[in-house]
């Protein structure tokens, strides 16, 4: 069975030579062949293609044609191809050149869902595949097919056909049959191509915007610390921001001044555990009571009562003039 077709720049095959392919654009009716690159006019008698003299014997010409000379046109005289005229096939860069422009009219031109490009991905990897496996594959895949058919991204080999390539007639047997010749092939490759370049830049885009977002709400939070505690080192206001910016996203506000105290107590208390053990007598205290024979929490809660008079002391000196903070890790601070 043959479907009509009108050949353009779109349709042409990327192999066809440029005489014939106007030759055949030429035609007022044009049918092409579901299973190769052939044409043939209303009548059916004259037929433009690049196959001939299969080994089952379909389309035999008057005259060897030999299976790398290109595209012949020859007309039907009892049940024999008359070869009208052989040409070379189109130029390798002209045909890819051909495929580059199909491809990019289909991106510019056409808005493709994540279906469509689901479908297309699939068809590139599975095919030959059977038409009802496929579809039962995905719920949303009848619809992206009707417009990859429609844009000979993918063809629909119903019924056995001698040109039909070994591996689609293989899966033919069990019923009709999605498949892809080289230049749809060629395209779908682009056109993923592209699809994918474009989803790794919005990512990357979504990343450094995301990094950026992140970067302004600790820079806000930090003035909102440094608003708490006037006199805070800038570096003591941005470790007490990285420590409350999860907590704010997940709120979708900022901290409360509690909030900011509690953490700030929090951030400088772990510090300071582990730098009062260093000063002098805070040191010859903690030996003395180890030699004495004082356990570990004792000697645990002087090195803790210690840390927190110094925080006590730090957030005291960073507010300043202002009023004195309570904390659930220190109590008045102030």
């Amino acid at each position: 069975m043959l479907g009509a077709a009108r050949l353009g720049e779109w349709d042409r095959p990327s192999s066809m030579p440029d005489g014939l392919a106007t030759l055949v654009a030429g035609w007022p009716v044009i049918n092409r062949s579901p299973a190769a690159e052939a044409f043939l006019d209303a009548s059916g008698l004259i037929r433009v293609s690049n196959v001939w003299n299969l080994p089952c014997g379909a389309f035999p010409t008057d005259r060897p044609i030999d299976q790398h000379a290109g595209w012949a046109v020859a007309r039907l005289a009892d049940q024999v191809w008359k070869v009208i005229e052989v040409a070379p096939p189109h130029p390798r860069d002209g045909g890819r050149a051909l495929l580059r422009d199909r491809a990019e009219r289909l991106l510019q031109g056409r808005r493709w869902t994540g279906g469509d490009l689901e479908a297309l991905d699939s068809l590139l990897r599975d095919s030959p595949v059977r038409h009802d496996v496929w579809l039962a594959a995905d719920a949303g895949r009848e619809r992206a097919l009707k417009s990859l058919l429609k844009l000979r991204l993918v063809l629909l080999a119903a019924e056995a056909h001698p040109a039909l390539p070994a591996p689609v007639v293989s899966v033919l047997a069990d019923g009709p049959v999605l498949w892809m010749d080289s230049d749809a092939r060629e395209v779908s490759d682009q056109v993923m191509a592209h699809s994918r370049r474009r989803m790794e830049v919005a990512a990357k885009r979504t990343a450094r915007d995301d990094r950026q977002r992140g970067t302004d709400l600790k820079d806000g939070i930090a003035q909102a610390v440094q608003a708490v505690f006037p006199a805070m080192p800038d570096d003591v206001a941005h470790a007490a921001a990285a420590r409350l910016a999860p907590g704010a996203i997940k709120l979708g506000r900022r901290p409360g001044t509690q909030a900011i105290v509690d953490c700030v107590a929090e951030i400088r208390l772990e510090r300071w555990r582990q730098a009062v053990v260093n000063e002098p007598k805070v040191a010859a205290r903690l030996a003395a009571m180890q030699a004495r024979g004082d356990n570990n929490r004792v000697r645990k809660r002087f090195r803790d009562q210690r840390a927190l008079e110094r925080v006590a002391e730090e957030i005291a000196d960073w507010r300043g003039s202002l009023e004195p903070v309570t904390s659930r890790w220190l109590g008045d601070a102030g």
